[in-house]
């Protein structure tokens, strides 16, 4: 068993698959090795490496960088539900006559939440940006996306809402927003520490690995996107709640008009970002480990091929398990694991 906070539902998340990733890495790197983990998403394989190594931390999605510096940057600071209540009550409460913050009460009313709902998530949000420490900050901004995440109105992303017919409406337009953060809260009551200095950033790869501390890194590890579906428009709620920065949004799904779009979506262009990256981790003298799906936009075949281009010594390895398809049930899937050292 590993380290493990399941902070939010998401798509492709590593939680299920930690015995499976995780001892790869650990045989390729000593204690203290620097990892980095390029595409962190919900930061568990990070964060279950975080009691032997510095780790570094990355993701073009703002609300990925929150729960990276909430688990793998942080090393001093937790949240409770009594803190919860103590931190954020009075300011939620103001918020909830007030309406300081309506941008999902104005926005989103009846989609993924009822109004009601909507008016607590404004408010607790609106009680999360008067607290000052980075840290505490980051970790109460996870807790209330992962209460959004169990009590929205859409089948485990957000990229459509369920039709009011829906016979699990009422149910979740039932649920109490801010009981939910509450009792989150107390998910975050310890955080695994470290002596390293773990850094998160919130960069395009291609930014990240320009950066000083990159020379550092004994081994990167990529779960890039495998399937047309973008993140951004999966989970693009949870980035308008982290930066609430009231945007501009488009299409009945009221998509930010801003979303992020990678190129490991499309199949034209998959292959030459994985070159990329595998030619720089090897000219970086760094060992990397690669996640993808036998259902991915190019072929493990392709990936592999790639990758003999630059190290000498490759391994494959693969698992079959029950994949979930977000509200369509699970399905066989195939997860490979490329080691290159």
């Amino acid at each position: 068993m590993y380290d493990n906070i399941q902070v939010i539902r998401y798509m492709g998340n590593k939680n299920r698959l930690l015995d499976f990733i995780i001892p790869e890495i650990i045989n390729i790197t000593d204690p203290g090795d620097c990892i980095c983990d390029l595409m962190a998403g919900t930061a568990s394989v990070g964060y279950a490496l975080k009691s032997r190594n510095r780790i570094l931390s990355n993701d073009v999605q703002e609300y990925s960088y929150y729960i990276s510096k909430a688990l793998i940057e942080n090393n001093d600071f937790v949240i409770s539900s009594e803190s919860g209540l103590q931190d954020l009550q009075k300011r939620y409460n103001e918020n909830l006559y007030n309406k300081h913050y309506g941008f999902f009460a104005n926005t989103y009313t009846d989609t993924y939440f009822s109004g009601e709902q909507c008016l607590q998530i404004d408010s607790i949000r609106y009680a999360i940006e008067f607290i000052e420490n980075e840290y505490v900050k980051s970790l109460y901004l996870s807790a209330l996306m992962g209460a959004m995440t169990k009590a929205q109105s859409s089948p485990g992303h957000f990229a459509q809402f369920m039709p009011k017919e829906n016979d699990r409406i009422k149910q979740l337009r039932a649920m109490d927003v801010w009981q939910g953060f509450i009792e989150k809260c107390e998910d975050f009551a310890n955080i695994v520490s470290n002596e390293y200095e773990n850094k998160a950033y919130c960069l395009d790869y291609k930014e990240l690995i320009r950066l000083p501390d990159i020379a550092d890194v004994k081994c990167f590890y990529l779960d890039s996107p495998y399937s047309a579906e973008q993140y951004s428009r999966f989970y693009h709620i949870l980035e308008t709640v982290s930066k609430y920065d009231n945007p501009s949004v488009s299409y009945k799904a009221k998509y930010r008009d801003d979303r992020f779009f990678s190129k490991f979506c499309y199949t034209k262009s998959a292959l030459d970002e994985f070159e990329e990256i595998i030619s720089f981790a090897k000219s970086n003298g760094s060992c990397l480990v690669i996640s993808y799906s036998n259902r991915g936009v190019v072929d493990i075949g392709d990936i592999v091929t790639v990758a003999e281009k630059y190290y000498e010594k490759l391994d494959l390895k693969s698992l079959e398990y029950d994949h979930s398809t977000q509200g369509k049930g699970n399905k066989q899937i195939l997860e490979h694991l490329v080691i290159l050292v």
